[in-house]
């Protein structure tokens, strides 16, 4: 073995060094969730989702100053994604029925999958900061391209399609974003998520999906 090699800086391979990825991924949360919270302010009955946008602007800000270490940028910015997400869909469902108390209606599972997302998002960040992980890596477009495309398959196809065939062709596109794609775990997942979905939607939540196509 040569001697006088000594192993890169962390944070400086293959990726974006830490100190690019605790500005520019600071501001960018900072951002994002000062958007958040003029969308939850003019929006009415968003009194947690204020809260958590007012969390994610203050975390980001500690991100800036670095206040708040990043040790794995992936685990962190991904988790506050999620977060992201979540935040967003509780202010767009606010004014849904079903959103108080035990009751189920159109805004029932909007609300319950977003605190669970953000619940998981939170802890993948929390993750991120007390674990080592690699750097981000440069941006790759075929997988977020496919899951938009998937998205917008399924608001095409819901209708002229029902929801069997929609939620099924929609998993199956957003999942051919990933690189270790295997076909037959493919598909048993994507019966699984259709399934899964009838039993929610159509079965538990009583709404008025149609299944099948309109010929069948």
């Amino acid at each position: 073995m040569s001697e006088g090699v000594t192993p890169s800086p962390e944070g400086t391979h293959s990726g974006f060094p830490s100190h690019t990825h605790n500005l520019l991924g600071g501001l960018t949360v900072t951002v994002l969730g000062l958007a958040l919270l003029g969308y939850a302010l003019y929006t009415a009955n968003t009194t947690i989702p204020r809260i958590m946008a007012a969390v994610i602007v203050l975390v980001g800000i500690a991100v800036v100053t670095r206040f708040v270490p990043v040790r794995a940028p992936r685990d962190f910015y991904g988790g506050a994604a999620l977060v992201i997400l979540a935040t967003l869909t509780l202010i767009a469902a606010a004014d849904l029925p079903g959103q108080r108390g035990f009751a189920f209606g159109p805004g029932t599972a909007p609300r319950l999958f977003s605190f669970v997302l953000a619940a998981l998002g939170a802890a993948v960040a929390v993750g991120g900061v007390f674990t080592e992980g690699p750097p981000i890596e440069k941006y790759k477009i075929r997988g977020p391209s496919l899951v938009v495309i998937s998205i917008l398959a399924f608001a095409a196809m819901i209708r002229p399609l029902g929801l069997v065939p929609a939620t099924f062709l929609a998993f199956m596109i957003s999942i051919l974003g990933s690189t270790e794609m295997r076909w037959v775990e493919s598909l048993i997942a994507a019966v699984a998520m259709t399934v899964f979905c009838v039993l929610l939607f159509v079965y538990l939540l009583n709404l008025p999906f149609q299944l099948w196509p309109r010929f069948y």
